[in-house]
């Protein structure tokens, strides 16, 4: 009888029959999770594992998400999204401009390294509020953010932008800003802080603008893109792989597509990358690189890779990698970067070559 549970009921009942103890089947949910996660958004939402037992374990309920601000001293604070209207209490400062950056992707302490690039994002931009709120901390989270918590996940950044609207922050002078999942939670919130405002007949004025880096492709079981022209005043999205996780299309007032990759069909990768989660990763280091080291990575207007490969581009028309655009620019905008800091060319990233090029 108990063998057959065992075959009908999956991995809970092989706890039960003690086969495998709880803790067993817990770090064999989160072996597949991080064997799935490479393999794309569609395959690590069905990935095979034992929700039941993962309820057992910290991290999977919303109220896990944490805010990350700074005080006047310069020390980095981690409150939980219950206490998001603490964040006027810390230093958040009406007259600068606001960087709210929603962390949506697993990583971890690798190359990359999402929470170090944030920290130094916070520390050294003084001239800014920079505020991190992280959804997901491990592959856990994020499975469950993706399966579950998104919609949630876009309320409470909604709530965020009410609180720092309410104290005296401009939302002309607000940036929202994420990667990947991040993107889609951040275009989620900007969206129902709008309709909220309508709703409750308050005067609205729309969130200046979204950084949308390389935004999740798909979510699960739907095909919703909740990244597009119209969430905020002027929307960037900044493409990294365009295969298995980032969105190909063009969605917003501006797309930045470095090196081409992700424009067309191709299965190309990033400069120095080996993977499609590389690729993915990569804009993320320009967007880091050219916030803190206040690097200029600068993109050219083109009609198509094709037009910036053969040098016929709008030389007069170009962007900087960051948060600060000009008024006019919208369409498409290429660049070459190479695979290493500084990942900037500077005015040599305007010209393809195609001689003894990193893109050959």
């Amino acid at each position: 009888m108990c063998s057959s549970w065992k075959i009908l009921l999956g991995l809970s009942l092989l706890a039960l029959c003690g086969a495998l103890s709880v803790e067993q089947i817990q770090q064999k949910n989160i072996d597949i999770l991080t064997e799935y996660f490479h393999r794309g958004w569609r395959e690590f939402c069905d990935a095979p594992v034992d929700e039941g037992v993962m309820s057992l374990y910290n991290g999977i309920n919303p109220s896990d998400t944490s805010i990350h601000v700074l005080t006047i001293n310069n020390q980095s604070v981690e409150l939980p999204i219950r206490a998001l209207s603490e964040i006027r209490d810390f230093d958040i400062n009406p007259n600068r401009k606001t960087l709210l950056y929603i962390n949506g992707f697993y990583t971890d302490n690798s190359y990359f390294s999402i929470q170090a690039h944030l920290h130094m994002l916070q520390a050294r931009r003084r001239d800014l509020n920079v505020i991190v709120v992280n959804f997901a901390k491990d592959v856990q989270q994020l499975y469950y953010a993706l399966r579950h918590h998104l919609t949630l996940h876009g309320y409470f950044i909604a709530k965020i932008l009410s609180v720092l609207v309410g104290n005296g922050v401009d939302p002309k002078a607000i940036t929202l800003a994420g990667h990947s999942v991040g993107a889609n939670a951040a275009a989620l919130g900007a969206s129902l802080y709008t309709t909220e405002r309508i709703n409750n007949n308050q005067t609205l004025s729309v969130i200046d603008q979204l950084i949308a880096i390389d935004p999740c492709a798909h979510i699960c079981d739907s095909d919703d893109i909740f990244v597009r022209r119209n969430v905020t005043s002027r929307v960037v999205v900044l493409h990294g792989e365009g295969n298995l996780f980032g969105v190909r299309d063009p969605l917003g007032t501006i797309d930045i597509y470095p090196n081409g990759i992700g424009y067309y069909p191709k299965r190309r990768m990033q400069p120095g990358c080996e993977s499609w989660v590389c690729s993915h990763m990569y804009p993320f280091l320009l967007f880091m690189e050219s916030m803190i080291e206040r690097v200029p990575i600068t993109a050219v207007k083109c009609e198509s890779w094709m037009a910036f490969k053969d040098g016929k581009c709008n030389y007069t028309d170009t962007v900087n990698i960051g948060i600060t655009y000009p008024i006019t620019a919208n369409g498409l905008y290429f660049c070459v970067t190479q695979a290493h800091p500084p990942f900037t060319l500077k005015e040599d990233g305007l010209e393809y070559r195609s001689k003894n090029s990193i893109l050959k």
